[in-house]
């Protein structure tokens, strides 16, 4: 065990400063590559572009192996990629005096290394720059057109078909008020051509393309959504009151034609009734009159209690004043 030991540090004193500058051979040639190395790769999402001292020299825009002068050239990646620019909410007035906030998005990527890096350097100094020419042309084309232009894209609204007339018009809105809709001469989709035709010109000199440009979002200010959230809870209103309307006027028409029918039902049952009577009235006095009618005594009986039914029926606290010939009176005298 020892002589092992021993055989190991041996090997140590003989071989380690060989090891050591081995090592170091390594690093340096790896370093000297790294920093005088004559190519560099470039990725499919990168652009370079290649500067001598500071100034440009060359660009390259296609992924592979690219070669460059070592220690002299340096290379400056950018993105190849499609980038985006997120506007901050801003606060423009419209043609026709009203305040709103914009916010606006675009997207770019870079046409030409060269001249973006000369004018632009990196992507952080083009958001800068990007962040003025964009927020000046968004005011500049919502200042010239009306508040309509911003939110609507066609007239259709205005060329609405008799259906679609007839379920608005249900849904409590009427003709008076789809006629304030004014005619649009040009939309949100022409307003956003606009916007990127009114920058295409300056990012073209700084290496910029613009691929779209539009507004995302538009509202009102604090000032005003007040007034505006007033005027949609009265449209709600007004919107709930037809219904109201519509159901009390369906309601009423109901309940007359319950009580139509009840007249009728109560109407047909009466008519019946007083034909079941009649009837029943009829058949009734034929039944007495084949009953006491079949001598003298039977008549006499019968005229006997049609009287006494009569008298029945004369209240207790009643007077009567009769005549002595009367044939009311006639059982009285004969009871006399």
């Amino acid at each position: 065990m020892s002589s092992q030991k021993e055989t190991i540090k041996e090997f140590k004193k003989t071989h380690g400063k060989k090891i050591g500058i081995v090592i170091f051979l390594i690093a340096a040639v790896v370093i000297f590559l790294a920093t005088f190395s004559p190519f560099y790769i470039l990725q499919e999402t990168e652009l370079a572009v290649i500067t001598q001292f500071g100034k440009v020299r060359t660009s390259a825009t296609t992924a592979g192996l690219h070669f460059k002068v070592p220690a002299i050239d340096k290379v400056n990646i950018l993105p190849k990629k499609i980038q985006e620019w997120d506007g901050e909410v801003k606060q423009f007035p419209t043609y026709d005096k009203r305040m709103i906030l914009v916010d606006a998005i675009a997207r770019w990527r870079i046409n030409n290394p060269e001249l973006f890096f000369e004018s632009l350097t990196n992507t952080t100094n083009a958001l800068l720059r990007l962040d003025d020419i964009l927020d000046a042309a968004s005011r500049q084309v919502v200042s010239q057109h009306q508040f309509e232009s911003l939110v609507r894209d066609s007239n259709r609204i205005n060329n609405l078909d008799s259906k679609t007339m007839a379920l608005l018009m249900q849904q409590g809105i009427s003709e008076e008020d789809l006629s304030h809709f004014p005619q649009l001469e040009v939309g949100r989709s022409v307003l956003a051509s606009e916007m990127k035709k009114a920058v295409v010109t300056d990012l073209n000199n700084m290496g910029i393309e613009i691929v779209n440009f539009y507004i995302k979002k538009i509202n009102y200010i604090d000032d005003n959504l007040k007034s505006v959230f007033d005027s949609m809870i009265a449209e709600r209103k007004k919107i709930a009151q037809t219904y109201r309307s519509e159901g009390d006027n369906y309601r009423e028409k109901k309940f007359g034609e319950i009580d139509k029918r009840t007249k009728e039902i109560m109407a047909e049952a009466q008519m019946k009734s007083k034909l079941i009577m009649g009837e029943a009235d009829a058949k009734a006095a034929s039944i007495y009159n084949n009953a006491y009618n079949k001598n003298a005594s039977t008549r006499d009986f019968y005229e006997f209690m049609k009287k006494m039914e009569m008298y029945k029926k004369i209240p207790d606290t009643a007077s009567l004043v009769i005549s002595t010939d009367s044939e009311f009176f006639d059982l009285f005298k004969k009871y006399k």
